[in-house]
């Protein structure tokens, strides 16, 4: 090959790879890029009431509580598998938070109880669906159909409100160091989750065992063992959300419907599967698409926008976010191949 030629083909390597290069940094910080790119336009528009320090924080408090289902959500489809009940377990654990602390019980057995509950109901999915062999989809759709039965008949329909604990109270009123108190607790349950996925064996195995059940079992991974526990950690997480529930309302109301957190907080885990780790849920992908949705409806509602809008708005990021998530963990499957 003379030199000439060389030079040709060394020129168009360099070219592919700097646009594989770049369709790279697209993938991972694309949803950032929109983020910002939203952010600023709403700022601009709206300076004295998108900016204000109120407006920032109520954004980031009334997504605690989704951020928290989200993060239960996504730990089993790490693993493949879907628990759509982990909205309903959040109203449920409310609602047993809630009659616990009218019945006379102090904070921190109750907290325990409506832990204890959601580990249960966990427990309950992951027999099913790892060792029973259901659907994960119709398993939780069920569990999540019977929970919400339970609750009307425990409650007739009724909010309870009385015996709530100040402290808990307070921590969905009250900030700490300008930060809602509510947002702290969901960037811990974060940063707990974030550690288990990224930084240990469980986290590794769970993501093998969604990648491919077959050659994890081969490389002496417990498949059955990682689902189950991965929905004992979802509902975990749903109970978590509950307690907060209780701090964001002051009660455990009965017609809070689960899946009106569910459907946020689909659309936060599949955007988050288009950012920083393409094709693969992960947690800060999670939290950042989270916040561009709330961001979002924040500015337009402030723009004067119909209260309709919200939902228009949050179903179309979720079609958005599972077609491209989808087509993202087939191109990187494609790769590995």
């Amino acid at each position: 090959m003379n030199s000439v030629a060389s030079r040709d083909v060394h020129v168009a390597g360099t070219t592919r790879l700097n646009r594989l290069s770049a369709l790279g940094l697209a993938e991972r910080f694309g949803i950032l890029a929109i983020f910002v790119a939203i952010f600023v336009a709403f700022a601009i528009a709206q300076p004295e009431t998108f900016l204000s320090a109120g407006n920032l924080r109520a954004i980031v408090s009334s997504q605690s509580v989704v951020a928290v289902v989200a993060l239960g959500l996504m730990v089993p489809l790490v693993a493949g598998d879907f628990d759509l009940s982990v909205g309903t377990v959040a109203v449920a654990g409310s609602i047993v938070a809630a009659t616990t602390m009218a019945d006379g019980w102090a904070l921190l057995p109750a907290c325990g109880l409506t832990l204890l509950f959601g580990a249960v109901c966990g427990a309950v999915n992951g027999a099913l669906v790892a060792y029973g062999g259901l659907n994960g989809l119709i398993a939780t759709l069920g569990s999540a159909t019977v929970l919400t039965g339970l609750i009307s008949w425990h409650t007739h329909d009724l909010s309870i409100s009385e015996g709530i604990s100040p402290a808990l109270s307070d921590l969905g009123t009250k900030n700490v160091l300008g930060v809602p108190g509510l947002a702290l607790v969901a960037v811990a349950a974060a940063l707990v989750v974030a550690y288990l996925m990224m930084a240990t064996p469980f986290g590794r195995k769970l993501a093998a065992v969604g990648s491919s059940r077959a050659a994890a079992q081969l490389v002496g991974v417990r498949v059955r063992r990682m689902v189950f526990i991965s929905f004992v950690c979802s509902a975990l997480l749903g109970s978590l959300a509950g307690l907060l529930l209780v701090a964001q309302q002051g009660s455990g109301n009965p017609a809070l419907s689960g899946f009106t957190l569910l459907l946020p907080a689909l659309a936060a885990v599949y955007l988050g599967a288009s950012a920083f780790l393409p094709g693969e849920f992960n947690v800060p992908g999670t939290v950042l698409g989270l916040l561009l949705v709330a961001v979002l409806v924040s500015g337009l509602t402030l723009a004067g926008a119909a209260a309709w809008v919200q939902s228009v708005v949050q179903g179309m990021a979720l079609i958005i976010a599972v077609g491209t998530s989808s087509a993202l963990r087939r191109r990187r499957m494609g790769a590995d191949m």
